[in-house]
């Protein structure tokens, strides 16, 4: 049994049920977690299907997955469906189907490509690292890994996850013909026609902690070619073009001093 998890923020309702219906009826339950306090009420057609979770307070990402995890084992369920509430499929089904008849017991999990990130390939490939969204995680795998860093909140929880998967034997499956059509923040352009992400402080913070807290733990998990250019991307459209710009900087150098200096669980030994 298959089942999906996404987690709202802010929903715009409307649109987050119109992409939750993309890919509701290839699952057989999906589970809704309310990372903030607007209501949010299951329409008639879902309500058999979903199941409200979650208490309205921000647990980034990290936790609900862990959480969603926790309940496809108790009940069940074989894989799980990990999805943004900006993210919309175009042909789920196939995907779900394509998957689960594939089930290769040392894949991880299976992704379609994301539209947009990179140019439609023309075959299925292993890659190093994929988006939380769109994720079809082998929930006995994923339990057996430990599951999702919830230390790390939000940023670099599904790049930290997929390497440790990849340390411990599993593969991590692109299905070239199963695509997602994903919003990425709030992206805007900036003066010179660069672009930059808009998020909050502590949202930079965690980025920039949680790079560091991985190339510490896994060097060869984060080159420095990724560490520059996260730097130099994020610092220079905040200069160029972002609000609040002393407090975003003050939070990416905190971020850089506790990704460095503090200490932090680190994995167990290979499993």
């Amino acid at each position: 049994m298959i089942a999906s998890v996404v987690v709202l923020y802010h929903p715009k309702t409307e649109e987050v049920l119109d992409n939750i219906r993309s890919y509701s009826a290839a699952v057989d339950k999906v589970l809704v977690w309310r990372n903030s306090s607007e209501s949010f009420a299951i329409p008639s057609d879902l309500e058999k299907k979903a199941i409200l979770m979650g208490n309205g307070e921000n647990e980034y990402m990290a936790k609900p997955l862990n959480a969603a995890l926790d309940w496809c084992e108790q009940n069940g369920y074989d894989f799980l469906l990990t999805m943004d509430q900006d993210s919309k499929w175009e042909n789920a089904a196939h995907f779900i189907e394509r998957a689960t008849s594939l089930a290769e017991a040392d894949v991880a999990l299976y992704a379609p490509y994301t539209i947009g990130q990179y140019a439609k390939p023309e075959q299925d490939f292993d890659a190093e690292s994929v988006i939380t969204s769109g994720s079809l995680v082998n929930v006995k795998i994923a339990k057996k890994l430990g599951g999702f860093r919830e230390d790390y909140q939000i940023y670099w929880v599904d790049g930290e996850f997929c390497y440790w998967a990849r340390k411990n034997g599993y593969r991590i499956r692109v299905l070239h013909d199963c695509a997602l059509i994903q919003q990425f923040g709030k992206q805007t352009r900036t003066l010179f026609g660069f672009s930059t992400s808009n998020y909050a402080p502590y949202i930079y913070y965690l980025l920039i902690r949680n790079m560091f807290w991985m190339k510490r733990e896994f060097p060869e998990g984060v080159s420095i070619k990724t560490v520059l250019y996260t730097l130099m991307y994020n610092i220079r459209g905040i200069l160029l073009g972002e609000k609040s710009k002393f407090c975003k900087l003050h939070h990416i150098n905190k971020g850089i001093v506790h990704g460095l200096f503090s200490r932090f669980d680190r994995r167990p030994a290979v499993l």
